[in-house]
């Protein structure tokens, strides 16, 4: 799908769009397959970034924790409550401060985080792999637009609510 971008900006916005949105269709259909990392429970793909947004930032409370994730308090306590119910996390409240919710794996949870995470090595392997054929400024390019398309999710989620209210 090699087009002469110059000279049609209008029609390369509209394929990245479409790209952009099988890529998230996609990426959606991940989310619903379960995958074991040694347990007996099936962990569904955000389980398993809660898993590894937990163990990467010990020591968050609740809040930050969701701001670092892109998503709701809501949505991090639903997470949590189903990978407490898989014995992988647990909250806890601090002696020094009863009012804020903290996070943290148990020992299950640790484990299967060092099985997901030699899984993610692999992939980022793959990725690494694909980005070394390139030039760096088309890798910073790339990036830039991710972050662009980011920014981009969290104005239009805004605007959404805007009209809701």
């Amino acid at each position: 799908m090699l087009y002469n971008y110059v000279m049609d900006r209008k029609k390369a916005s509209k394929d990245i769009a479409e790209l952009f949105m099988r890529m998230v269709n996609k990426y959606n259909a991940l989310e619903k397959i379960p995958a074991r990392h040694g347990t007996k429970h099936g962990l569904y793909h955000s389980e398993r970034h809660m898993l590894d947004k937990i163990a990467d930032n010990t020591g968050m409370n609740v809040t930050e924790l969701a701001a670092a994730a892109g998503v709701t308090k809501g949505a991090i306590s639903q997470l949590v409550s189903k990978l407490e119910k898989k014995g992988i996390a647990r909250r806890y409240k601090k002696s020094t401060n009863d009012k804020e919710v903290f996070l943290e794996l148990t020992k299950s949870g640790q484990e299967v985080h060092k099985r997901h995470k030699e899984i993610n090595e692999q992939t980022i392997l793959l990725i690494n792999e694909e980005l070394s054929k390139h030039a760096d400024e088309k890798v910073e390019f790339l990036l830039h637009i991710f972050t662009w398309f980011d920014d981009y999710l969290d104005q239009s989620k805004k605007k959404m609510q805007e009209h809701h209210q």
